[in-house]
């Protein structure tokens, strides 16, 4: 009798465990400091340009991340840019930490970003705001609204520039996260 009913209870239990969540379009977190909410992208654009001209497997990356900010019922809506390197330093200096043009080209459109003078507090690089793992890390913030996003998350084509670096060379799709972009957006807030 006892077997019997261990038996039911681990196979009432079982279909649980082997279930996966669905993905989400975003994971949302309080930050303490300043009393906003932040809700994240599930997973970021990633892009990349090789930099065979100075080592081999050596890339220049630019991670995008879609963030909105609830500070008491008020939303922004932000793009995060994470420009990093594997390039050797030494190689190929890092881009200024001030000049933080973007260029997004998305199905022969040009979307030209300026960033904020100053990163706000919210936004400042921590793990859940997909910050690469990497040393040297420059981040800029852009203000974006809910139709940009939604163009670049629909976007077949899409690749982006830094217009102040002496590269021109684009960084093209390396993580594709336009699909999580797509279910972030369905569910912001921010118009």
């Amino acid at each position: 009798m006892r077997i019997s009913v261990a038996l039911i209870v681990a196979l009432t239990v079982l279909p649980g465990c082997g279930s996966v969540p669905p993905q989400t379009a975003s994971h949302e977190f309080l930050d303490e400091q300043t009393g906003t909410t932040l809700s994240v992208v599930a997973k970021p654009l990633v892009f990349a340009r090789e930099r065979t001209d100075v080592a081999a497997h050596a890339r220049d990356y630019a991670t995008l991340v879609a963030i909105e900010v609830d500070n008491s019922g008020k939303y922004r809506a932000y793009l995060l840019l994470y420009r990093w390197s594997t390039v050797d330093p030494r190689m190929s200096p890092a881009p200024d930490p001030h000049a933080g043009e973007l260029r997004i080209l998305a199905e022969g459109r040009v979307i030209d970003l300026m960033p904020l003078d100053l990163m706000p507090v919210s936004l400042s690089q921590r793990r859940e705001l997909h910050v690469p793992d990497h040393g040297d890390v420059i981040a800029h913030a852009y203000p974006v609204d809910a139709s940009t996003l939604r163009f670049i998350a629909s976007s077949r084509e899409l690749s982006v520039q830094m217009p102040q670096e002496p590269l021109e060379t684009p960084f093209k799709m390396w993580g594709d996260g336009r699909l999580a972009l797509s279910k972030f957006v369905e569910g912001a807030a921010a118009p």
